[in-house]
């Protein structure tokens, strides 16, 4: 699945040489705060804050659609913004 160009992993994602010297705690760490998701296959996501549009429903998932409405980033798009 391909995913819009305004979705994102967490700045700061480590791979290869630098998750293989995390002590337990320390990828415990990385996981939680996603710095790890590109390295496990994690998907990009939508941005946190402001407006989706068409492009980006596209690509999502129905959980992610769902999120994005509770949190109101489909509000331009769901009030008749022919321009998204």
């Amino acid at each position: 699945m391909s995913h819009p160009t305004t979705w994102t992993y967490p700045p700061g994602q480590l791979t290869g040489k630098a998750v293989t010297a995390l002590t337990p705690e320390e990828y415990a760490q990385a996981e939680e705060t996603g710095l790890l998701d590109k390295h496990l296959g994690r998907a990009p996501q939508p941005p946190a804050k402001g407006q989706l549009t068409r492009t980006d429903l596209n690509a999502m998932s129905p959980e992610q659609i769902d999120q994005a409405r509770e949190q109101g980033q489909f509000d331009t798009l769901m009030h008749g913004d022919a321009a998204s």
